[in-house]
């Protein structure tokens, strides 16, 4: 362990004393519960005990917090977990030793549970080669990886809904841990923290003007949002992405928003409905109308959806299934058109275009696709499509 981890360490346990002493504590999700306090540390022999029963080294950043800081307790959402207590009945042999899959980017999408994910079973590896962190409320919570190429990095899920993986951008345990800490005392919504990017706001007016990933330009405006305090600047800069970004989903998810600030005190957009039309009209008009963002704003129909299930790249073709099963108003079309559409869905070579095939025929009860789904039943090989068979 280098100095600069113990420099850090020692940083965050000054900080924690500090916090304890305010006069008030900051009005943040968890914080009446742990006031702060952190639970006694695991000594070393247990830390060893633990990694040799789960076959892996703990993140060196994580273990020297728990060993040396405290376990458990003061943390995001509703305080951090034991050490003991972070790989739960869940967890199979080996778990932790097999590497996660979940990389630094954009927000994985809603099939990531069949994309990534065994199926639910008595022997089913679920979140392998991580630790529960936090709880956040209902199925939220906070991962770190122990194995695989984010080892270190920490993600936040719903475990049990479509609101798939993101992956921090903190570098290690650490960083996320005090960052958290730091935008807690001053006021900032640190609700499932680790949604907003460790900028300030004139870094993250510069990421929403300029960075090449439109998911981190979103998330640079959703991260204005999430601010103590927003400039004049930094709302001009959210208001002004809803009109002129280049991407219809920024549009449409800044505009969310807006729409539904986090905080009373946040302004609201003027026109929403208007702004709304046009943003859904810019997101038809490129090359390949965005799905994300009509689903966003809730005016995906099955007019948009249609033709991109006929498209010959396959990741086009699962993201307009999905939207079919999931998210598409197909008020008015007849059964006729829906059963064909699910038909071919169900012939797919592909296994996940497959299963969201049998959701579409679920959602819209499709009883002339029911004695094809008996049949599949006896000659499905894929798991997760059996699942939805049964």
């Amino acid at each position: 362990m280098s100095d600069t981890d113990h420099v850090r360490l020692e940083r965050i346990a000054a900080k924690l004393v500090a916090a304890r002493a305010l006069p008030t504590l900051p009005d943040a999700f968890g914080v009446d519960g742990h006031r702060f306090d952190l639970g006694a540390p695991v000594a070393e022999a247990a830390v060893v005990d633990w990694e040799e029963r789960h076959e892996v080294a703990l993140p060196a950043a994580y273990r020297l917090f728990v060993t040396e800081l405290g376990d458990g307790g003061a943390g995001p959402g509703g305080g951090m977990l034991r050490l003991l207590d972070s790989c739960d009945e869940g967890c199979q042999p080996g778990h932790l030793a097999l590497p996660s899959p979940y990389l630094p980017g954009p927000r994985y999408f809603g099939d990531w549970e069949q994309r990534y994910e065994d199926p639910p079973g008595p022997d089913r590896v679920f979140l392998r080669g991580t630790l529960r962190i936090a709880w956040h409320g209902c199925s939220l919570c906070t991962q770190l990886v122990v194995t695989g190429p984010a080892r270190g990095r920490l993600f936040n899920l719903d475990i049990e809904g479509p609101v798939g993986p993101y992956v921090a951008e903190d570098a290690d345990f650490l960083a996320w841990y005090e960052r958290w800490l730091d935008e807690a005392v001053a006021g900032y919504d640190v609700d499932w923290f680790g949604e907003r990017l460790p900028l300030d706001e004139p870094a993250l007016v510069a990421v929403l003007a300029g960075d090449a990933s439109p998911q981190r330009r979103a998330r640079a405006g959703e991260s204005l949002l999430q601010l103590a305090a927003v400039s004049d600047r930094g709302w001009t800069a959210v208001a002004e992405a809803v009109s002129s970004d280049e991407d219809a989903g920024v549009r449409a998810q800044l505009l969310f928003l807006l729409q539904w600030p986090p905080r009373d005190r946040y302004r609201r957009l003027d026109n929403a409905e208007a702004a709304a039309d046009a943003v859904a009209r810019y997101a038809r008009s490129r090359p390949r109308p965005d799905l994300r963002a009509l689903a966003e704003l809730r005016r995906l129909t099955f007019a948009d959806v249609a033709p991109e299930l006929s498209s010959p790249d396959v990741e086009q073709r699962r993201c307009a299934a999905y939207h079919l099963a999931w998210e598409v108003m197909a008020t008015g079309v007849p059964q006729h058109v829906l059963e064909d559409e699910a038909g071919r869905l169900l012939d797919d070579p592909d296994p996940l275009l497959r299963s969201h095939g049998v959701a579409v025929v679920r959602r819209y009860d499709l009883a002339g696709l029911h004695s094809r789904l008996r049949r599949m039943q006896r000659v499905e090989t894929d798991r997760w499509v059996q699942r939805w068979l049964s």
